[in-house]
């Protein structure tokens, strides 16, 4: 009797095991995990990525949206490329080139991309410091410059304002880092200027221009017609005076849009559904991260170019009136 009770106890413990572990893998597979790319930690998409992930995983069912660091836009579409994420933020003239297979992607289209939704503009600010001499763009000649990260849409926005003025990259000592190490090189007087793009007001811009004596320059009417007239996506911005505390002028600069993407092997209804729970949480956004204050669903798919919709995206748009049927 005993061993007819032991040997039933065996059966009973194998049998819970196995119904967990299938319990377990069935929700596990439910789950989407989706790995959302950002920028580096002192522009506005980190921290935009990560209170978006937050939002989703509060709110969506089924998903589990991880945040990540990297050097910005360019990285993030090649990323993508090698199937290592399915969404990620990006300036919309890198996603541009990346699309038509132009630019720094020559030969490598990105056909499989899909925009969600433009998000907020993102400015161009050239800062010097104020011992370097640099009163101008072209006084950057010769000097050491921080355009941006290796794979950033802030390098490549860079290389498109010195163009306008006929320079390039051998034109100037460059140093291709991320802001925060710009910020460092900067204090510690290892160069004499960086380039930093995102949205206004922008976090790294505020550190440097608190932590060592530097300045904002203008961009010439020259310079932001020929950028804005060779490059579409590219608007001419004016940066108030009153953005940072620092500035006692207003500062003439270009901007783009920066773009929510998605790969077209998301599911529609998932992409409805993160769509729709992103736009009925802006404030949330908005209380985490002032740029986007400037977000509105009016202007979601006005800044896309030609880069297709997601049909998850244009569904929902089409429900709120914002793309007719």
């Amino acid at each position: 009797m005993n061993k007819k009770m032991s040997l039933l106890a065996l059966i009973l413990i194998v049998m819970s095991v196995f119904l967990f572990g299938c319990n377990e893998e069935s929700s596990s597979s439910s789950t989407q995990d989706i790995e959302l790319s950002t920028a580096t930690t002192t522009g506005n998409f980190y921290p935009f990525g990560s209170a978006l992930a937050n939002v989703w995983n509060d709110n969506v069912s089924g998903v589990r949206v991880a945040s990540q660091s990297s050097d910005g836009s360019v990285q993030n579409i090649n990323l993508m490329k090698k199937g290592n994420i399915n969404m990620g933020l990006s300036t919309l003239g890198v996603l541009y080139n990346a699309y038509h297979g132009k630019g720094q992607f020559d030969g490598r289209k990105s056909e499989d991309i899909r925009a969600v939704s433009t998000l907020f503009t993102d400015a161009a600010q050239v800062i010097v410091t104020k011992d370097s001499g640099i009163d101008s763009v072209e006084e950057i000649d010769g000097k050491s410059f921080v355009p941006g990260a290796p794979q950033s849409g802030t390098k490549d926005l860079a290389e498109i304002i010195f163009n306008s003025y006929d320079m390039t990259f051998e034109d100037m000592k460059a140093e291709f880092v991320g802001f925060s190490q710009a910020s460092d090189l900067l204090r510690n007087g290892k160069i004499d200027g960086a380039h930093v793009m995102s949205a206004l007001p922008t976090s790294a811009t505020i550190e440097i221009l608190s932590s060592t004596d530097s300045k904002i320059l203008s961009l010439s009417d020259e310079a932001i017609n020929k950028a804005t007239e060779e490059n579409s996506w590219l608007i001419e911005q004016t940066i108030p005076s009153d953005t940072y505390d620092q500035l006692d002028r207003d500062i003439s600069t270009v901007a783009q849009p920066s773009v929510l993407f998605v790969s077209k092997d998301m599911s529609e209804d998932l992409i409805y559904e993160l769509t729709k729970t992103m736009w009925e949480n802006l404030k949330v956004l908005r209380d985490t991260i002032d740029a986007a204050k400037n977000m509105k669903i009016e202007g979601a798919t006005s800044g896309v170019a030609d880069i297709p919709l997601h049909p998850g995206a244009k569904k929902y748009y089409k429900e709120q009136g914002v793309l007719e049927e």
